[in-house]
């Protein structure tokens, strides 16, 4: 397998800066929207990720998570991370890795069946 050298860079300087790899936090669980998924919630979308409580019913947005403190919710969609649309191919893991915490990201969602943005700033993952 091979290894993108960005990401060994990042794990590198973050060693060497804080003597541990730091990986983003947003907090929320959630689902990548297919077409079942969409028909299933009544989406008017067919991208992104809708936010979903866990199996064993863990909260949706984790408490005092970055998510929570934007306001994010149980039945958002979260459509976009800086522009760049979440879909199957590019999933919202894979884009926030290339965030370090503290970073402030912008968020299209959409909410309530309006979309809007927020900001949020990402926290340190445990």
């Amino acid at each position: 397998f091979a290894i993108p050298v960005s990401q060994v860079k990042k794990v590198v300087d973050d060693v060497r800066q804080f003597g541990k790899v730091r990986r983003p936090f947003l907090g929320v669980r959630y689902t990548i929207i297919s077409p079942t998924v969409a028909e299933e919630n009544g989406l008017t979308v067919d991208r992104g990720v809708l936010i979903v409580r866990g199996d064993s019913r863990e909260p949706a947005v984790v408490p005092g998570s970055p998510a929570a403190e934007a306001g994010l919710k149980e039945g958002d969609v979260i459509l976009e991370m800086d522009g760049a649309a979440i879909t199957a191919q590019r999933l919202l893991a894979d884009l926030l890795r290339k965030y370090s915490p503290g970073d402030r990201v912008i968020l299209k969602i959409l909410s309530g069946g309006a979309e809007r943005t927020i900001s949020v700033t990402l926290g340190e993952a445990q």
